[in-house]
């Protein structure tokens, strides 16, 4: 009985495919190693006695695949199996690796038959056939900078920040409504910091929207009311940041992970944000490349308000802490978690991209930052009430900066 392994491609993996991944991961290999025609590779690892075997790439279409794993690979067009004779054993966490290689080169996904699901990449919810459109888990990025403190050409800093990162998060369409009348390409930079401009000047606030490329669906930024009669007591003034990225491709692809992760730790650097965090949100509907919610959506467990009442309570699976909470987290931080920086602390809870379900338990957050349920009832990190769903929320018994 053999413990059996399926990666379904987009592409056909190249022929030395399993000889590059050997080199690259200093993995010894023995026997045939590349892909000849419709011929089967028997792959021995070097000192040890397990061997697997690696069926050549065979041509199929959606109708000849497992469900959700059609569901997974955008237009499979090819199916590896792997087997390993004797069922599954404890060194056979290389032959995974392998499958996830050969998976992460072809642009597809690898389904463990004997659990009946997809086991890479993690964090994709499978579409399913004959629909148009599908679930998808978004990372949501935002940023709070106290208007004290928010540079003067935000809107400039934005695209220079976006661009130097090369992540999807430069816009193309912008404008304060939908349609989006505003076009980068059209209208340039400076257009764009007009629009921008613009926004921050009106007294009573308002948002500026924008789409970005494929690998993001696009960003805001808000401004709140500059009123100062209409301030209320304790609480800081915000502007609030945000772009939302298409989580799918960050657990496929470690390059475009860390793009984004060094990204964000940019925004907070370059705005100077007092806070900012990072939260995949599930179920999102993708309809034709728009992005859109309804009442199965989750939504990121961040306040929408412009006025701060504190740090939200769930923990997130990135986090920014910009002066002035700087030196209030850093005690509290895991080192492993945690990269202490001169314009603030990164905290990053996982290698990839993990929801509010994997999080629980990770808050390291000093009560007293944290903003109260109005109902009295105490923050208890490991549920899932939030700012954002939750009764309204009173202050923190510290809001260190007033603006």
């Amino acid at each position: 009985m053999s413990y059996d392994l399926l990666i379904a491609t987009r592409r056909r993996p190249a022929a030395d495919a399993i000889a590059r991944w050997s080199e690259a991961s200093g993995i010894g290999l023995l026997g045939p190693l590349e892909f000849e025609g419709s011929a089967n590779l028997l792959v021995s690892f070097s000192g040890g006695d397990r061997t697997i075997e690696v069926e050549a790439p065979q041509q199929v279409e959606e109708d000849d695949l497992p469900e959700e794993l059609a569901g997974v690979v955008d237009r499979p067009a090819w199916l590896i199996e792997f087997h390993l004779p004797g069922g599954f054993q404890p060194d056979d966490a290389v032959a995974i690796e392998l499958a996830v290689h050969l998976a992460r080169a072809g642009d597809g996904a690898v389904w463990d038959p004997q659990l009946d699901r997809v086991t890479w990449p993690r964090g994709v919810t499978p579409r399913r056939r004959g629909v148009a459109e599908e679930r998808i888990r978004v990372l949501e990025l935002a940023w709070f900078v106290p208007t004290s403190a928010f540079p003067e050409d935000g809107g400039r800093l934005w695209l220079d920040v976006a661009r130097s990162h090369g992540t999807s998060a430069v816009p193309v369409r912008f404008g304060g409504s939908e349609p989006l009348q505003g076009r980068l390409d059209r209208d340039g930079v400076d257009g764009f910091r007009a629009a921008w401009d613009d926004t921050a000047r009106t007294p009573f606030g308002g948002w500026l929207f924008w789409t970005s490329r494929a690998g993001g669906f696009g960003g805001s930024v808000h401004f709140g009311d500059r009123r100062t009669e209409n301030r209320p007591t304790r609480l800081g003034r915000v502007v609030r940041l945000s772009a939302e990225f298409d989580a799918r491709p960050l657990y496929r692809d470690p390059v475009v992970l860390e793009s984004v992760v060094a990204f964000f730790a940019s925004v907070g650097e370059r705005f100077a944000a007092a806070y900012g965090a990072g939260c995949v949100v599930r179920d999102a509907v993708l309809r034709r490349g728009r992005l859109s919610w309804d009442a199965r959506s989750e939504s990121a467990p961040l306040p929408r308000s412009t006025w701060w009442v504190g740090l939200p309570a769930l923990p997130t699976w990135l986090a920014w802490f910009g002066p002035p909470y700087r030196d209030l987290i850093e005690p509290h931080l895991d080192p492993s978690r945690g990269e202490v920086r001169e314009a603030g602390v990164l905290a990053r809870f996982g290698r990839e991209p993990m929801d509010v379900d994997e999080l629980l338990g990770l808050s390291v957050l000093p009560r007293e930052l944290v903003a109260r349920r109005r109902d009295g009832a105490p923050v208890d990190p490991d549920t899932r009430i939030s700012l954002t769903h939750g009764p309204p929320s009173e202050p923190a018994d510290i809001i260190p900066w007033l603006d």
